[in-house]
């Protein structure tokens, strides 16, 4: 934690290494007095602002963003996205980070240092690949080219970005390896990921190239598998201290967990709320982790018959137990939540009533007031508290902890890549890596003592499905909903289902464009958006831009049958 405090002292200089001149006419104008020349910046320094933001981008995107909704996590109080009414954000983030790490590559090339190199290839191709993830087509060879005249750069295909990428993770990975013990330090200190470990970095690369390799699996599964097979051969994360985790230190709310009550106000914390397709699911695996993650319900309803309400009442709260007469439901057009039938009972106009007496969640795609008036909420304000719904786990309140973590690549997400490969024949041992991959969640979460119990669960214990090892794998990716939303796009599980009044009937499958690039990029924008799909849902919902919508589907979606 002590490395990690030092890097956000370094901002202020790092923010003034990646400044470039707009006009050379104009020099004395545009040098600051106070600066660093870009020509002499250290390139650690530059990697280190680059690191803290790509993790910080995958953090924000976790258990409280808006992909959390998309893939059933949590649910939001009055919050668009629980709807899917979110287009998506992150293209500034990525580029910027881009620009930072360009001259970190450039001012390493022209140091030698070889190890910074490899690590700024890594960072491009991590920013570079995200941007394709979400978008589609993207400027990729003309990208961060501003220095060079390139203003208005043209956009590559999503496919070239994938493969470019790939390519750069591999041959970084190839570098360190083949310069192992004749390279350069990087402190620890500056080296936020890794702390100057360069075989790290190394099984980090190469892990990445695994995850992207499977990303196209479904698309281009020739490419796929030729670069599974001789990924697998290499070093990979192998094990929780390896991983890409960057813990958050609190100290500011950028710096803070997200949704923590210390910065962000009591409210942003009770504005997370679980998902019922979640905690449904947790429930019946008797999974541990939703001990972890959730609080049990504070209050929970009973519905019984009159005679058994306490006092001869109708609804009464006795000894923090909310008792009901089953009457009352009836006659007030309530119903018992079910999870097989709460879409037609929703539909039918009936409120729900959970009488779970652990966790209750909220059913997806909810709106307006019902987040927070669901379950019979007694004091209904946006953003305050509701005693018959689950909030997140008090350690969730707070702005750092043990186990609060940007986590941007985990040893179990490797697991379950591995065995998915093993799965379609690209590898050995699924059940292995299956197994290997629920042990390292746990271990993750401090409860890996739980395991023997947990994977003796009929429905945990190894069955050779690939809906199985996918849905353990959206358990673990729980604080990383990006992953789980990728997992999701490709291969359509875990089975995620709207609810009744969301605004399409599936789930998004991309970002929008940015309205800048509508409106300053116009020429490569519309030439970027002749390469979407037009699908029967691209304009569910009025008001987008020809066909740059959530529901128009990128390269990577077309002509395969998933997730929808």
């Amino acid at each position: 934690m002590s490395i990690i405090n030092k890097i956000f002292k370094l901002f202020l200089v790092v923010c003034l290494l990646s400044a470039t001149s707009c006009d050379n006419d104009l020099t004395e104008i545009n040098q600051n007095p106070n600066g660093v020349d870009p020509s002499q910046g250290n390139p650690s320094f530059l990697l280190t602002q680059v690191m803290v933001n790509t993790a910080l981008d995958v953090g924000s995107k976790g258990y409280s963003g808006e992909l959390s909704a998309f893939v059933q996590y949590t649910q939001k109080d009055s919050w668009g996205n629980n709807n899917y009414d979110w287009d998506g954000s992150g293209w500034n983030t990525y580029y910027g980070n881009l620009r930072s790490a360009k001259l970190a590559l450039q001012r390493s090339q022209e140091l030698g240092y070889t190890l910074h190199e490899a690590i700024a290839q890594i960072l491009m191709a991590q920013n570079f690949v995200s941007l394709a993830d979400y978008y589609g087509d993207v400027p990729y060879t003309d990208a961060v080219q501003a220095d060079e005249d390139v203003i208005l750069p043209t956009y590559d295909s999503q496919e070239a970005v994938y493969k470019g990428a790939i390519a750069d993770f591999v041959a970084a990975a190839a570098s360190i390896s083949n310069n192992m013990g004749n390279l350069e330090a990087f402190g620890a200190s500056q080296d936020i990921f890794f702390e100057g470990d360069a075989e790290k970095w190394m099984k980090y690369a190469n892990s990445m190239a695994l995850r992207y390799y499977m990303r196209l699996s479904e698309k281009d599964p020739s490419y796929a598998q030729a670069g599974v097979t001789a990924t697998l051969a290499k070093p990979l994360i192998s094990s929780v201290d390896e991983e890409c985790a960057l813990a958050y230190i609190g100290t500011s709310d950028a710096t803070a967990q997200p949704s923590n009550s210390s910065t962000g106000g009591a409210s942003a914390f009770n504005r997370v709320k679980p998902c019922t397709t979640f905690t449904d699911r947790l429930r019946e695996l008797d999974d541990p982790r939703a001990n972890v993650w959730f609080a049990p319900v504070a209050i929970p309803i009973k519905v019984v018959a009159a005679a058994d309400v306490p006092g001869g009442e109708d609804d009464v709260v006795v000894d923090g137990v909310r008792y009901i007469n089953e009457e009352t439901l009836a006659d007030n057009g309530l119903k018992i939540y079910d999870k097989n039938t709460w879409k037609a009972d929703r539909l039918a106009g009936l409120s729900l009533v959970d009488t779970s007496s652990t966790y209750v969640g909220i059913p997806v795609s909810y709106q307006g007031s019902e987040p927070y008036t669901y379950n019979l909420n007694p004091n209904p304000v946006q953003g305050g508290g509701n005693v018959h719904v689950s909030l997140m786990n008090d350690q969730f309140k707070e702005a750092s902890g043990e186990f609060l973590k940007a986590r941007v690549m985990s040893y179990a997400e490797v697991c379950f890549l591995k065995a998915e490969a093993a799965l379609k024949g690209w590898g050995s041992d699924a059940e292995g890596n299956y197994n290997k991959g629920v042990q390292a969640s746990l271990d993750t979460w401090g409860i890996g003592d739980e395991y023997a119990d947990y994977i003796d669960n009929a429905e945990v214990a190894y069955n050779g499905t690939l809906a199985q090892v996918m849905e353990q794998k959206w358990i673990a990716n729980f604080a990383t909903a990006s992953e789980a939303y990728l997992d999701w796009r490709r291969t359509g599980l875990p089975d995620l289902q709207t609810g009744p009044f969301a605004l399409s009937s599936v789930i998004p499958v991309r970002f929008q464009y940015p309205d800048e690039e509508r409106n300053i990029n116009e020429a490569n924008y519309n030439a970027a958006l002749s390469s979407l799909e037009t699908t029967s849902h691209t304009n569910d919902v009025p008001g987008k831009y020809e066909n740059d919508t959530p529901w128009s589907k990128p390269w990577i979606l077309q002509g395969v049958t998933k997730p929808w």
